[in-house]
């Protein structure tokens, strides 16, 4: 397949963004580049220069295709539908005319792209990073937090009513939205979803089983050999990821506002943003550090000043880069016992699982590790096998030949061996 051309699109695209479906597009598509022609179409939001206009560049030999489209007030249709970007996009697939095109997320972007490759007979393959394809939040999580099972056109409307002059507009616009996602769904050739969890959440939102395959992410793992931890006098606990709250960051805040500052510190490391003012004024030790944001190729550096990381999210995670790469560098998780972060611990093998919301559990289950520092060395066997980036660009090779003559494809990459 090395003289096949395959079109990656993607709502984001390092250095501009570094979020775990950007840093895995990053690496795979470094990893494709040597056996394939590979471009990326994708987006930036540079508030300095005209909406839409093109960003052209070459990236160790990647052509990558950026959209300039900083706007972030949205009506209700803008989040699914663009047009303008859609024409930019036809363009563009025109030009490079692919042999396939795989799509890593159409958030910020437009779900016309599939229409219009499936216009010119282009398979197109889909890794699923959230659900985006049947929640238009992408989280099916509500505005009051709680926890949603799927989409109907009440629970969305309720979901999103700021958008709407009155009910019935809204719900008008909803059934379009449904309407729309499921054309564009069922025009898909073959979903990936790298968690068991979500994938099932897609089947009982009515995909077809033979159409998604579960395929856990593939990883640089030299990044996470040798890393030697930093000297410390007390036990250090990592928080990775987006500070938002959804992430579950002010739960873990508040868990340690009760735990000793001569014993334990937290170490967060994310973009620090507008949310930092508030979250701050939730601190009552000096026992929690803010490090801000880091760059990806830098992660052994972020690991090597955290003994134990902790993901608290609240919302249904596919399948979080930052607790296999706690994997790949002997760091044991305590983590939600939700979605895909669930399916990566085994509770009292590689990490602990707290009862998700749940502070005092999760405080719980913190204190063990100060009392108990010797978990640490007993909770950091590897109990799942973590793929590298080249097993995982070997699959997919295998997937778009398939694809591409038109067979079926049939199976899964299994998480253990």
């Amino acid at each position: 397949m090395n003289n096949s051309k395959v079109l990656k699109v993607i709502h984001g695209y390092p250095p501009y963004y570094m979020a775990g479906s950007e840093v895995y597009t990053y690496n795979l598509c470094n990893e494709l580049k040597k056996r394939v022609n590979i471009s990326i179409f994708t987006r930036i939001e540079d508030i300095f220069s005209p909406l839409y206009q093109i960003k052209q560049s070459t990236d160790s030999g990647i052509r990558i295709i950026r959209v300039n489209k900083p706007k972030r007030d949205y009506t209700f249709r803008d989040k699914y539908i663009d047009k303008k970007l859609g024409k930019i996009f036809e363009r563009y697939l025109q030009q490079i005319n692919p042999d396939i095109v795989h799509i890593g997320h159409l958030s910020h972007l437009t779900v016309l792209i599939v229409d219009i490759v499936k216009k010119y007979n282009i398979p197109i393959i889909f890794t699923l990073h959230d659900y985006w394809m049947i929640c238009v939040r992408g989280q099916l999580i509500r505005g009051d937090k709680e926890l949603c099972d799927g989409p109907t056109v009440e629970k969305c409307l309720e979901c999103n009513k700021k958008y709407f002059i009155n009910e019935k507009v809204g719900k008008r616009e909803i059934q379009k939205w449904l309407k729309k996602m499921r054309v564009v769904n069922d025009k898909i050739d073959l979903f990936i979803a790298p968690s068991g969890f979500l994938k099932n959440i897609y089947i009982k939102n009515g995909f077809l089983p033979e159409k998604i395959i579960y395929m856990d992410y593939g990883f640089k793992k030299e990044l996470f050999y040798n890393i030697k931890k930093k000297e410390s006098k007390k036990l250090r606990f990592g928080f990775m990821g987006r500070i938002i709250p959804v992430k579950g960051i002010d739960l873990l805040i508040e868990c340690f506002n009760d735990i000793d500052p001569k014993k334990a510190q937290l170490n967060i490391y994310g973009r620090i943003d507008e949310s930092f003012q508030y979250l701050k004024h939730k601190i009552r030790h000096n026992n929690v550090y803010f490090y801000g944001g880091y760059n990806y190729l830098d992660i052994g550096n972020v690991l090597s000043n955290i003994d134990v990381l902790v993901v608290p999210s609240i919302w249904y995670e596919n399948s979080p880069l930052v607790i296999h790469e706690a994997i790949l560098s002997g760091i044991p998780v305590i983590t939600s016992n939700l979605g895909g972060m669930a399916e990566l611990i085994e509770n009292e093998k590689n990490g602990l699982l707290f009862e998700s919301r749940d502070i005092k559990d999760l405080k719980d289950k913190i204190t063990r590790f100060i009392e108990q520092p010797e978990l640490i060395s007993q909770l950091t066997n590897d109990v799942i096998r973590i793929r590298s980036i080249q097993e995982d660009a070997d699959y997919l090779i295998k997937i778009y030949n398939k694809l591409i003559r038109n067979e079926r494809v049939i199976g899964q990459i299994a998480q253990t061996s």
